[in-house]
């Protein structure tokens, strides 16, 4: 499976009737598509997955795949609770065109171990599809670590990690465990910390509106310009300062990205629009480039 490099976990534009935009997709997925992005994860957390219908899903994926065409994987995020639940959307993402499925672990009724490991094992019994395990402990109450990993991939066609969490220890651990595994980091302030774990690359939601910078802290980091390198994180990390001033950071990046010409709306209930306050504070942000 081809995972690495920079990849922008996508907003779900919606109009004003808060249905979903395609067009305004379309439109992000070309400019983000220009600016050099290594693939799309779609309908995860930016995405408002669990703010969508099934089949909203399986058709935002179809509308990423079709705008692609083929130039970089389609990572849909098919995470629910029920195991049967996620192997149907992942037969869907399929159908629609995605290269590969992504879940977070089974959730809200402290599922055990084996259990998780039943729930991905149903995934991949559903689909050809690669899975990537979708690591986000802050919101799931689930953490995947080097023990329960080697659980999980036993009897699943595990390929891929998507890791946002900042325990880079446990990262590392990971990293040596499973050598194989390609592994995405997902915490856009901390990217460049996580570089030297040997991670493939990055699954971000900042990279919705500034992409062209992470790829420069990406590109100069392989070049071993690690000064360069820095300084792109430090001004990357000056407008996550500005945003998390923001509660709904989803809402905020919706905002910046009107700013590049792509109408998102609003988030759906039961978050709320952002406050003229809220607005005057993310206006103050400067280049984002």
């Amino acid at each position: 499976m081809k995972l690495d490099g920079i990849i922008p976990a996508i907003v779900t534009p919606f109009d004003r009737n808060g249905d979903v935009n395609y067009t305004e997709l379309k439109k992000l997925v070309e400019l983000l598509l220009e600016e050099g992005a290594d693939g799309f994860y779609v309908t995860g957390s930016t995405g408002e997955c669990f703010l969508l219908t099934d089949e909203e899903r399986t058709l935002v994926t179809a509308a990423v795949a079709e705008t692609v065409n083929g130039k970089v994987p389609v990572i849909a995020h098919i995470g629910k609770i029920g195991a049967s639940q996620a192997a149907n959307l992942a037969r869907e993402a399929q159908r629609a065109g995605a290269s590969a499925v992504s879940s977070v672990p089974p959730f809200y009724y402290n599922f055990q171990t084996d259990e998780i490991a039943g729930y991905y094992e149903c995934i991949s019994n559903a689909t050809d599809l690669p899975v990537v395990i979708y690591n986000i402990p802050q919101f799931s109450g689930v953490s995947i670590n080097a023990d329960n990993m080697a659980s999980i991939m036993g009897n699943s066609r595990v390929e891929g990690l998507k890791y946002t969490d900042l325990n880079l220890y446990e990262l590392e651990r990971i990293r040596r465990k499973f050598p194989q595994l390609k592994i995405m980091f997902g915490k856009d302030e901390s990217l460049l910390y996580a570089l030297p774990v040997g991670v493939d690359g990055a699954i971000g939601s900042t990279y919705n509106f500034t992409l062209k910078l992470f790829r420069k802290i990406w590109n100069a980091y392989r070049q071993e310009q690690f000064r360069e390198a820095e300084k792109f994180q430090h001004e990357a990390n000056k407008i996550i300062s500005e945003m998390l001033r923001i509660k709904n950071i989803i809402a905020a990046e919706k905002y910046l990205l009107g700013k590049k010409g792509i109408q998102c709306g609003n988030c759906r209930p039961p978050f709320r629009p952002l406050t003229e306050e809220e607005k005057h504070i993310l206006d103050g942000i400067g280049d984002m480039d």
